[in-house]
């Protein structure tokens, strides 16, 4: 009986240790996305503040013929 009780307290370590290591690659992923969102709009608003800063973009660069 003493090996059955210790093989399901072994168990019971691995269930709990793979609970905590899938929570933290998850919380990790989670993060991962908000800085990726937080760089797309960083980079949106980047453009907005340069598309202000020059009323015309288009004409600004001369354009070469071919």
């Amino acid at each position: 009986m003493e090996s059955f009780g210790g093989s399901v307290k072994l168990m019971l370590f691995i269930y709990a240790l793979a609970a905590v290591i899938s929570l933290i690659i998850a919380w990790m992923i989670k993060y991962l996305f908000v800085v990726i969102r937080m760089q797309s709009n960083r980079a949106e608003r980047s453009k907005k503040a340069k598309a202000a800063t020059s009323p015309m973009p288009s004409a600004a660069t001369p354009r070469r013929k071919a």
